[in-house]
Protein backbone atom coordinates (compact mmCIF):
# COMPACT_ATOMS: atom_id res chain seq x y z
CA UNK A 1 0.00 0.00 0.00
CA UNK A 2 1.25 3.37 -0.84
CA UNK A 3 2.67 5.22 2.38
CA UNK A 4 1.24 9.15 3.75
CA UNK A 5 3.05 12.02 4.98
CA UNK A 6 -0.18 13.81 7.27
CA UNK A 7 0.17 16.20 9.96
CA UNK A 8 -1.66 15.71 13.21
CA UNK A 9 -2.25 17.99 16.19
CA UNK A 10 -0.50 16.09 18.75
CA UNK A 11 -0.43 18.99 21.98
CA UNK A 12 -1.73 22.68 22.17
CA UNK A 13 1.14 24.23 20.24
CA UNK A 14 2.59 21.40 18.59
CA UNK A 15 2.40 19.48 14.83
CA UNK A 16 3.56 16.79 14.06
CA UNK A 17 4.06 14.78 10.48
CA UNK A 18 3.48 11.23 10.55
CA UNK A 19 3.58 8.13 8.08
CA UNK A 20 0.27 6.47 7.31
CA UNK A 21 -0.84 3.88 4.57
CA UNK A 22 -3.47 5.36 2.38
CA UNK A 23 -6.37 3.05 2.76
CA UNK A 24 -8.18 1.23 -0.05
CA UNK A 25 -10.65 3.07 -1.82
CA UNK A 26 -14.28 2.27 -1.32
CA UNK A 27 -17.33 2.67 -4.12
CA UNK A 28 -17.33 6.36 -4.18
CA UNK A 29 -14.20 6.97 -3.23
CA UNK A 30 -11.04 8.78 -5.01
CA UNK A 31 -7.45 9.86 -4.28
CA UNK A 32 -6.17 13.45 -4.40
CA UNK A 33 -2.78 14.34 -4.11
CA UNK A 34 -2.59 17.52 -2.37
CA UNK A 35 -1.30 20.48 -4.32
CA UNK A 36 -2.02 23.32 -1.96
CA UNK A 37 -3.90 23.61 1.17
CA UNK A 38 -4.87 26.27 3.62
CA UNK A 39 -4.61 26.93 6.96
CA UNK A 40 -8.17 28.09 8.05
CA UNK A 41 -9.04 30.10 11.25
CA UNK A 42 -10.43 26.82 12.64
CA UNK A 43 -7.28 25.07 12.50
CA UNK A 44 -5.32 28.10 14.47
CA UNK A 45 -8.65 27.38 17.61
CA UNK A 46 -7.25 23.57 17.80
CA UNK A 47 -3.99 24.95 17.78
CA UNK A 48 -4.02 27.73 20.38
CA UNK A 49 -6.74 26.37 22.39
CA UNK A 50 -7.62 22.49 21.15
CA UNK A 51 -11.01 23.45 20.34
CA UNK A 52 -13.63 25.47 20.28
CA UNK A 53 -16.65 26.31 23.10
CA UNK A 54 -17.52 22.57 24.03
CA UNK A 55 -15.88 21.05 20.97
CA UNK A 56 -12.45 19.95 22.17
CA UNK A 57 -11.86 16.15 21.02
CA UNK A 58 -8.60 14.43 22.39
CA UNK A 59 -5.90 14.84 20.94
CA UNK A 60 -4.12 14.21 18.19
CA UNK A 61 -6.08 15.01 15.40
CA UNK A 62 -5.71 15.17 12.20
CA UNK A 63 -6.06 19.19 10.56
CA UNK A 64 -6.95 21.00 7.39
CA UNK A 65 -9.71 21.50 5.30
CA UNK A 66 -9.04 24.36 2.63
CA UNK A 67 -7.59 21.76 -0.02
CA UNK A 68 -7.19 21.64 -3.69
CA UNK A 69 -5.08 18.82 -5.76
CA UNK A 70 -4.99 16.59 -8.74
CA UNK A 71 -6.53 13.15 -9.30
CA UNK A 72 -4.46 10.37 -8.97
CA UNK A 73 -7.23 7.17 -8.68
CA UNK A 74 -10.87 6.44 -8.33
CA UNK A 75 -13.98 5.04 -10.01
CA UNK A 76 -15.74 7.34 -12.46
CA UNK A 77 -13.56 9.99 -12.59
CA UNK A 78 -10.21 11.17 -14.98
CA UNK A 79 -7.11 11.39 -13.40
CA UNK A 80 -5.22 14.16 -13.95
CA UNK A 81 -8.09 16.26 -13.19
CA UNK A 82 -7.45 19.66 -11.53
CA UNK A 83 -9.77 19.97 -8.43
CA UNK A 84 -10.81 22.02 -5.35
CA UNK A 85 -12.39 19.93 -2.51
CA UNK A 86 -15.60 20.71 -0.87
CA UNK A 87 -14.53 19.70 2.69
CA UNK A 88 -17.80 18.25 4.21
CA UNK A 89 -19.58 15.05 3.13
CA UNK A 90 -23.57 15.09 3.09
CA UNK A 91 -25.46 11.89 4.26
CA UNK A 92 -28.25 11.95 0.98
CA UNK A 93 -30.77 10.54 3.27
CA UNK A 94 -30.62 13.59 5.68
CA UNK A 95 -33.30 15.72 6.17
CA UNK A 96 -31.76 18.83 5.75
CA UNK A 97 -29.75 17.89 2.49
CA UNK A 98 -33.10 16.64 1.24
CA UNK A 99 -34.39 20.20 2.11
CA UNK A 100 -31.35 21.93 0.33
CA UNK A 101 -29.52 22.91 3.32
CA UNK A 102 -26.27 20.75 2.52
CA UNK A 103 -24.02 22.24 5.32
CA UNK A 104 -26.51 21.07 8.22
CA UNK A 105 -26.60 17.51 6.90
CA UNK A 106 -23.02 16.50 6.50
CA UNK A 107 -21.86 13.10 7.69
CA UNK A 108 -18.26 13.66 8.23
CA UNK A 109 -16.10 16.76 7.82
CA UNK A 110 -12.61 16.83 6.59
CA UNK A 111 -9.92 17.18 9.76
CA UNK A 112 -10.77 18.14 12.92
CA UNK A 113 -10.89 14.85 14.71
CA UNK A 114 -9.24 11.83 15.48
CA UNK A 115 -10.45 9.84 12.32
CA UNK A 116 -11.94 12.20 10.06
CA UNK A 117 -8.30 12.79 7.84
CA UNK A 118 -7.00 16.23 6.80
CA UNK A 119 -5.33 17.69 4.02
CA UNK A 120 -2.25 18.38 5.81
CA UNK A 121 -0.86 15.74 3.67
CA UNK A 122 0.62 14.36 0.41
CA UNK A 123 -2.50 12.97 -0.58
CA UNK A 124 -6.38 13.03 0.82
CA UNK A 125 -9.31 10.54 0.24
CA UNK A 126 -12.73 11.66 -0.41
CA UNK A 127 -15.79 10.96 -1.71
CA UNK A 128 -16.11 12.02 -5.30
CA UNK A 129 -18.71 14.53 -4.69
CA UNK A 130 -16.70 16.35 -2.74
CA UNK A 131 -14.34 17.48 -5.37
CA UNK A 132 -15.11 20.40 -8.56
CA UNK A 133 -12.61 20.82 -11.37
CA UNK A 134 -10.78 23.88 -11.34
CA UNK A 135 -9.08 25.16 -15.10
CA UNK A 136 -6.10 25.06 -15.75
CA UNK A 137 -5.87 28.62 -15.10
CA UNK A 138 -6.70 28.90 -12.10
CA UNK A 139 -3.73 28.16 -9.93
CA UNK A 140 -3.48 25.78 -6.98
CA UNK A 141 -3.16 28.35 -5.01
CA UNK A 142 -6.08 30.29 -5.80
CA UNK A 143 -7.78 26.65 -5.73
CA UNK A 144 -6.87 25.79 -2.63
CA UNK A 145 -9.31 29.66 -1.41
CA UNK A 146 -12.85 28.46 -2.92
CA UNK A 147 -13.32 26.73 0.40
CA UNK A 148 -12.91 30.06 2.25
CA UNK A 149 -14.81 32.15 -0.31
CA UNK A 150 -17.52 29.61 -0.45
CA UNK A 151 -18.02 30.34 3.34
CA UNK A 152 -18.21 34.05 2.60
CA UNK A 153 -20.41 33.69 -0.74
CA UNK A 154 -22.72 31.68 1.76
CA UNK A 155 -22.95 34.31 4.33
CA UNK A 156 -23.70 36.91 1.71
CA UNK A 157 -26.42 34.86 0.50
CA UNK A 158 -27.84 34.17 3.67
CA UNK A 159 -28.06 38.15 4.14
CA UNK A 160 -29.56 39.19 0.95
CA UNK A 161 -26.53 41.29 0.14
CA UNK A 162 -26.92 43.57 -2.41
CA UNK A 163 -25.48 46.26 -4.61
CA UNK A 164 -27.01 49.10 -2.37
CA UNK A 165 -25.85 48.02 0.66
CA UNK A 166 -23.63 49.75 3.30
CA UNK A 167 -21.42 47.27 4.62
CA UNK A 168 -18.94 47.02 7.62
CA UNK A 169 -16.21 43.85 7.54
CA UNK A 170 -15.03 43.36 11.62
CA UNK A 171 -12.39 41.14 11.03
CA UNK A 172 -9.86 41.74 7.72
CA UNK A 173 -8.39 37.94 8.64
CA UNK A 174 -9.10 35.64 5.30
CA UNK A 175 -12.76 35.28 5.21
CA UNK A 176 -13.13 39.04 6.11
CA UNK A 177 -11.07 39.71 3.06
CA UNK A 178 -13.01 36.74 1.39
CA UNK A 179 -16.35 39.04 1.97
CA UNK A 180 -14.92 42.13 0.85
CA UNK A 181 -13.44 41.07 -2.68
CA UNK A 182 -17.00 39.23 -3.53
CA UNK A 183 -18.53 42.68 -2.15
CA UNK A 184 -16.77 44.11 -4.54
CA UNK A 185 -18.06 41.90 -7.30
CA UNK A 186 -21.27 42.23 -6.51
CA UNK A 187 -20.45 46.61 -6.88
CA UNK A 188 -21.03 47.56 -3.37
CA UNK A 189 -19.72 51.45 -3.04
CA UNK A 190 -19.55 51.71 0.71
CA UNK A 191 -17.26 49.02 2.10
CA UNK A 192 -15.81 49.56 5.72
CA UNK A 193 -13.29 47.54 7.33
CA UNK A 194 -12.06 47.41 10.81
CA UNK A 195 -8.75 45.03 12.41
CA UNK A 196 -6.49 45.22 15.11
CA UNK A 197 -4.09 44.79 12.44
CA UNK A 198 -2.72 48.10 10.54
CA UNK A 199 -1.07 46.04 7.51
CA UNK A 200 -4.49 44.33 7.17
CA UNK A 201 -6.28 47.30 7.07
CA UNK A 202 -3.95 48.60 4.53
CA UNK A 203 -4.48 45.45 2.39
CA UNK A 204 -8.24 45.99 2.19
CA UNK A 205 -7.66 49.98 1.43
CA UNK A 206 -5.50 48.50 -1.28
CA UNK A 207 -8.92 47.05 -2.66
CA UNK A 208 -11.34 49.30 -2.52
CA UNK A 209 -12.66 49.36 1.13
CA UNK A 210 -12.58 52.30 3.77
CA UNK A 211 -10.99 52.22 6.87
CA UNK A 212 -11.66 54.88 9.18
CA UNK A 213 -14.98 54.66 11.62
CA UNK A 214 -18.11 54.49 9.56
CA UNK A 215 -20.21 57.43 9.39
CA UNK A 216 -22.93 56.10 7.56
CA UNK A 217 -25.88 54.16 8.03
CA UNK A 218 -24.77 50.80 8.05
CA UNK A 219 -27.54 48.07 6.52
CA UNK A 220 -25.57 44.94 6.57
CA UNK A 221 -22.17 43.81 8.81
CA UNK A 222 -20.39 40.85 9.01
CA UNK A 223 -18.39 39.74 11.63
CA UNK A 224 -15.24 37.73 11.06
CA UNK A 225 -13.70 37.92 14.71
CA UNK A 226 -15.76 35.82 16.86
CA UNK A 227 -15.12 37.53 20.10
CA UNK A 228 -16.76 40.02 22.43
CA UNK A 229 -15.21 43.31 21.38
CA UNK A 230 -15.82 42.33 17.58
CA UNK A 231 -19.64 41.58 18.37
CA UNK A 232 -20.18 44.70 20.67
CA UNK A 233 -18.49 47.08 17.49
CA UNK A 234 -21.14 44.82 14.93
CA UNK A 235 -23.98 45.74 17.08
CA UNK A 236 -22.99 49.13 18.03
CA UNK A 237 -22.33 49.83 14.20
CA UNK A 238 -25.07 48.43 12.84
CA UNK A 239 -27.90 50.77 11.39
CA UNK A 240 -31.94 50.46 11.93
CA UNK A 241 -33.18 46.91 10.58
CA UNK A 242 -30.00 45.97 9.81
CA UNK A 243 -28.57 42.78 9.05
CA UNK A 244 -26.11 40.83 11.10
CA UNK A 245 -24.19 37.37 9.62
CA UNK A 246 -22.14 36.09 12.73
CA UNK A 247 -19.28 33.81 10.86
CA UNK A 248 -16.22 33.75 12.86
CA UNK A 249 -15.91 30.98 15.41
CA UNK A 250 -15.39 32.01 19.15
CA UNK A 251 -13.09 30.21 21.37
CA UNK A 252 -15.08 30.79 24.17
CA UNK A 253 -18.59 29.24 25.38
CA UNK A 254 -20.66 32.41 25.77
CA UNK A 255 -20.15 36.36 23.83
CA UNK A 256 -21.81 38.86 25.80
CA UNK A 257 -23.66 42.11 23.65
CA UNK A 258 -25.74 44.64 25.05
CA UNK A 259 -29.25 43.34 23.67
CA UNK A 260 -30.97 46.80 23.83
CA UNK A 261 -28.77 47.88 20.47
CA UNK A 262 -30.61 45.02 18.57
CA UNK A 263 -34.26 45.46 19.83
CA UNK A 264 -34.19 49.06 19.55
CA UNK A 265 -32.72 48.98 16.14
CA UNK A 266 -34.29 45.38 14.84
CA UNK A 267 -31.25 44.26 13.91
CA UNK A 268 -31.06 40.75 12.24
CA UNK A 269 -28.61 38.45 13.71
CA UNK A 270 -27.73 35.70 10.82
CA UNK A 271 -25.78 32.34 11.97
CA UNK A 272 -23.70 30.98 9.42
CA UNK A 273 -22.10 27.43 9.24
CA UNK A 274 -19.29 27.19 6.55
CA UNK A 275 -20.87 26.92 3.37
CA UNK A 276 -23.56 25.47 1.49
CA UNK A 277 -23.33 24.75 -2.55
CA UNK A 278 -20.88 27.95 -3.00
CA UNK A 279 -18.16 26.11 -4.41
CA UNK A 280 -18.98 25.53 -7.80
CA UNK A 281 -20.46 29.24 -7.77
CA UNK A 282 -16.97 30.40 -6.37
CA UNK A 283 -14.81 29.04 -9.13
CA UNK A 284 -16.81 30.03 -12.17
CA UNK A 285 -16.36 33.38 -10.22
CA UNK A 286 -13.13 33.64 -9.95
CA UNK A 287 -11.84 31.37 -12.67
CA UNK A 288 -10.75 34.83 -14.88
CA UNK A 289 -9.56 37.19 -11.35
CA UNK A 290 -7.03 36.04 -9.41
CA UNK A 291 -7.39 39.07 -7.17
CA UNK A 292 -7.89 36.92 -3.82
CA UNK A 293 -4.53 34.93 -4.11
CA UNK A 294 -2.80 38.11 -3.28
CA UNK A 295 -3.91 37.65 0.45
CA UNK A 296 -1.59 34.66 0.22
CA UNK A 297 1.58 36.23 1.86
CA UNK A 298 2.79 32.84 2.84
CA UNK A 299 4.03 29.37 1.33
CA UNK A 300 5.72 26.71 3.05
CA UNK A 301 6.29 22.85 2.37
CA UNK A 302 4.71 20.02 4.61
CA UNK A 303 7.91 19.53 6.44
CA UNK A 304 7.91 23.42 7.61
CA UNK A 305 4.09 23.03 9.21
CA UNK A 306 5.02 23.66 12.32
CA UNK A 307 6.58 26.84 11.39
CA UNK A 308 4.08 27.76 9.68
CA UNK A 309 1.33 27.77 12.13
CA UNK A 310 3.22 29.56 14.93
CA UNK A 311 3.85 32.01 12.55
CA UNK A 312 -0.11 32.07 11.79
CA UNK A 313 -1.23 31.80 15.27
CA UNK A 314 1.20 34.58 16.83
CA UNK A 315 0.37 36.98 13.71
CA UNK A 316 4.17 37.17 12.76
CA UNK A 317 5.42 38.83 9.68
CA UNK A 318 2.62 40.09 8.33
CA UNK A 319 0.53 36.82 7.88
CA UNK A 320 -2.67 37.03 5.92
CA UNK A 321 -3.56 33.63 4.23
CA UNK A 322 -0.47 30.68 4.70
CA UNK A 323 -0.65 28.15 2.42
CA UNK A 324 0.90 24.16 2.99
CA UNK A 325 2.49 22.86 -0.48
CA UNK A 326 3.33 19.81 0.02
CA UNK A 327 5.89 18.27 -1.82
CA UNK A 328 5.77 14.42 -3.25
CA UNK A 329 8.75 13.00 -4.97
CA UNK A 330 10.88 15.13 -5.31
CA UNK A 331 8.65 17.69 -7.02
CA UNK A 332 7.04 21.23 -5.65
CA UNK A 333 3.75 21.49 -6.69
Amino acid sequence: MMKNRIAKLVEIGKVEIFEEEIPLLKEDEILVKTKSAGICGTDLHYFKAGGFGENKPPLPIYLGHEPSGIVVDGKGIKPGLRVAVEPGKSCVSNEWYIKGRHNLGFSSFMGGTRTSRGCFADYMVVDRHQVVEIPDKMSFNLGALMEPLSIALHSIKLVNLNFLDTVLIVGAGPIGLCILHLCKIIGCKKIYVQDHHGYRLRYAEQHGATTRRPSQHISCVFDCAGNGDSLDKCMKHAGIASRVALIGITESEYLHYNPHHGRDKEIVLQNVLRSNMTLHDCIELFSGNQTPESMITHCFELEDIQKAFDITAKRQEKVIKCIINPIVEGHQF
